[in-house]
């Protein structure tokens, strides 16, 4: 099927239901037609990122490669993980696939040039697992940006229970918590805050700012708009900027 997009998800099953409605909004159509032809692959069984990075183990490898296969034998011409901490494993993922996986990171440097913020420092809200992986530092480094995180209490508290909560459904909970995390960012002079796990988003967003400090940049709303810009780059279709 002519640029269709594959969506390796399930980690977990709402930030993957967030993703795709991000792409459908993104996505410049006028009638069903024109949208983009998606493939998801949502199994929630992968065994949890954090744990493994943490316990030095790659077990969500394996069932992230056959979610991967399954996607190509579908058809997917290329794939978006909605998922931050799995991007630990981005080298090995794409190690000899002929298709194109997009880079969650390299999407949200994108979005944070397109907003003229070209140097840090930059507040990261993400797992434990994500940050001790160095997944953002290690990209943004190279372009120019310093990644501020958490302090270990807030980490735990605010953003794991944070993520924990959302999860779980309890999402007044998780935004109390994750609001909080976010404000001792603000307090350090971040010049925006990256949402960098996709469960963040769910309950920390442009319409739940308050505050004219906050400047939150959703690396969920980054991969959906570089995926459109994928679908859109292909011979034969329509040239639209987002």
């Amino acid at each position: 099927m002519n640029g269709a997009l594959g969506i390796l998800g399930g980690m977990g099953p709402l930030a993957t239901a967030d993703f795709f409605q991000k792409v459908i909004k993104a996505t410049p159509a006028a009638r069903d037609q024109e949208h983009i032809p998606i493939f998801i692959y949502s199994v929630p069984q992968v065994p949890d990122r954090t744990e493994s990075i943490l316990s030095g183990k790659d077990e969500p490898l394996t069932w992230m490669r056959k979610g991967i296969e399954t996607l190509c034998r579908s058809g997917a011409e290329c794939i978006a993980i909605p998922c931050n901490t799995a991007h630990y494993w981005y080298e090995k993922l794409v190690d000899g696939l002929d298709i194109p996986v997009l880079h969650i990171v390299d999407a949200t440097a994108a979005s944070l040039a397109s907003k003229d913020i070209n140097e840090g420092p930059i507040g990261l809200l993400a797992t434990t697992g994500t940050i001790t992986a160095e997944v953002y530092q290690k990209r943004f480094s190279v372009l120019g940006y310093e990644c501020i995180t958490p302090n270990p209490d807030t980490q735990i508290n605010g953003v794991t229970a944070g993520i924990e909560a959302v999860k779980a459904g309890d999402l007044d909970n998780a935004r109390r918590r994750l609001e909080a995390a976010a404000n001792t960012l603000v307090e350090q002079n971040c010049h925006a805050i990256v949402l960098g796990c996709t469960e963040i988003p769910i309950v920390l967003n442009s319409e739940t700012n308050h505050s004219p400090r906050i400047q939150y940049l959703d690396a969920t709303q980054s991969l959906a708009e570089a995926s459109v810009r994928w679908h859109l780059d292909l011979p034969g279709k329509k040239q639209r900027i987002i």
